[in-house]
């Protein structure tokens, strides 16, 4: 998961607009599966239950999904982000949360109060990410609790140095991807391993059902995954190597057509049959990051205009809202999985630091646009707003993700288990291999929303129509649908929340928003 400042002054903290969520566990009496089901509601304090309760907290524009957990005996609550791009857990030491250098969300963690902690490597945990942030710590095991699900002796970092993290993690991604392993050591059993070995579940697997950008339910489901979330069929892809290490270290996949379909003029491709590259599926990320080229014209379309000092698009709300068609990510080519996004799911309102709505001067609502293009080099990323539109599957056993359309708000459960090798509750999905790639970026987009000068020749075959292929404007729109690289058409009324968008401190900026990719500390 990768951090990174923009050039906003001040806390990073003021860049966070918080809405909580609830998330209550359990294990199911027939599949060997753990189930962690997801409430969205109004509250941003930490709450222990009577009842054995993890509740999980949605991040800047509904963005990225947040997990109460307890460390130690007595059990200590922390709020940590669920992160499939990472493989570490770490929290906040007792002394290494300070105001100016962090944001100090979700408490911390005190080893000295703990009758069943440990430190197994002091100072062994260090990892700095893209924007500079970095965490430094000690490697300690105790006794880790999500809910009703407790996994003992579970090794987990403890922060006592912070630069610029604003809250703990909780990695679930390959134990290649550990941050003791970046640094030369050897891996240790992280959470879904640990949660196999002590019999909670059966294989290492889990799956992620986001739900509607406005809903109030989601889960992610531990050992197996459940039928009446998804539309279809499971289609299997296999993950993606490093081309340095050639081992799986993240959730890539080979990423081979992008389209729009619109209602009334049918589908427009905007890659060649050729086009193939690699994409990170990483629930750590907010946004959707594409290569600059793609972004322009999916911009273009979508009516994403741009305003001096500010890093990101907007879009018109009720537009976005209102409009009907989908983006279209295929994978593995011919044969292989398609997931359509709507255009609805591809925006969150634009708010102030006091979550006050803001507006156009035309008087529609401001909403940021859910695509940012990547920059040479770095991870193509598929976040929430691009997740969201999915069901997916990572098996870690079988080194597969698979996927296929969500279903939307579905009150359906069919539950079902993932074996282990050699299990008879094996996966029906099938698995589409026709086309491979390798990871070769190495970061993130330091500046997400800024149009990158890379250009990938020949991927394109993108045409607008003579009268111009956009998102009808809404009625009464002084909105410009030109080039999003320009301050064209309404500019944000300040008027109506009292301070004005375009102040020194780009509060658009998506500095809270974090990723799957980091660089290891040496």
């Amino acid at each position: 998961m990768a951090w990174w400042n923009l050039t906003a002054p001040g806390s990073l903290t003021k860049l966070l607009i918080i809405a909580n969520c609830a998330l209550f566990a359990s294990v199911n009496a027939g599949p060997n599966v753990v189930s962690l089901p997801l409430h969205r509601s109004p509250r941003r304090s930490i709450i222990k239950r009577n009842y054995g309760s993890a509740s999980l907290e949605n991040d800047y524009i509904d963005g990225l999904f947040w997990i109460n957990a307890t460390v130690g005996t007595p059990g200590q609550l922390v709020q940590l982000q669920i992160d499939t791009g990472s493989s570490d857990i770490w929290v906040f030491g007792a002394r290494s949360c300070v105001e100016t250098d962090s944001g100090c969300l979700g408490g911390f963690y005190d080893g000295s109060q703990s009758k069943t902690g440990q430190v197994i490597d002091r100072g062994g945990f260090s990892i700095s990410y893209v924007d500079n942030s970095g965490v430094i710590g000690d490697y300690v095991s105790d006794t880790f609790a999500i809910g009703d699900i407790t996994i003992k002796d579970m090794t987990l970092a403890v922060a006592t140095e912070v630069q610029d993290a604003t809250t703990g993690v909780m990695g679930i991604g390959f134990d290649s991807g550990e941050s003791i392993v970046g640094n030369g050591g050897r891996p240790y059993k992280n959470l879904v391993d640990m949660m196999v070995e002590q019999g909670l579940i059966n294989s290492r697997s889990y799956s992620l059902w986001l739900n509607d950008v406005g809903a109030e339910t989601g889960s992610i489901l531990f050992g197996g995954y459940d039928k009446g979330k998804f539309k279809g069929d499971l289609i299997a892809m296999p993950i993606q190597p490093d081309s340095q290490s050639g081992q799986i270290t993240s959730m890539t996949v080979a990423w081979t057509s992008l389209s729009i379909t619109d209602p009334t003029q049918g589908i427009q491709t905007l890659t060649s049959k050729s086009f193939a590259l690699p994409a990170v599926l990483d629930s750590g990320t907010t946004l959707t990051y594409v290569p600059a080229d793609l972004y322009n014209e999916v911009a273009s379309f979508a009516n994403v205009m741009a305003f001096d000092g500010m890093d990101t698009g907007l879009v018109e709300c009720e537009a976005m809202q209102a409009y009907k068609g989908t983006l279209d990510f295929g994978f593995v080519g011919s044969g292989g999985p398609v997931i359509s996004v709507p255009f609805s799911e591809l925006s969150y309102p634009y708010t102030d630091d006091s979550g006050n709505q803001m507006s156009f001067d035309n008087g529609n609502t401001a909403c940021y646009f859910g695509l940012a293009p990547t920059q040479d080099n770095t991870q193509i990323l598929f976040g929430d707003t691009f997740l969201r539109s999915a069901y997916v599957v990572y098996d870690l056993d079988r080194q597969e993700i698979a996927i296929a359309p969500t279903a939307f708000n579905s009150d359906v459960t069919n539950i079902v288990e993932i074996g282990g090798s050699g299990s008879s509750a094996t996966p029906t999905w099938r698995v589409a291999t026709s086309v491979s790639v390798v990871q070769t970026a190495t970061g993130r987009p330091e500046e997400p929303g800024l149009i990158a000068s890379v250009t990938l020749t020949g991927h394109l075959s993108y045409t607008h129509t003579g009268t111009g292929f956009h998102i009808p404007t809404v009625s009464g729109s002084a909105a410009s649908a030109q080039s999003p690289k320009a301050s064209k058409g309404a500019a944000p009324s300040t008027s109506a929340v009292g301070s004005s968008i375009l102040a020194n401190t780009l509060i658009c900026t998506f500095s809270a928003l974090i990723g799957a990719a980091f660089v290891f500390a040496q």
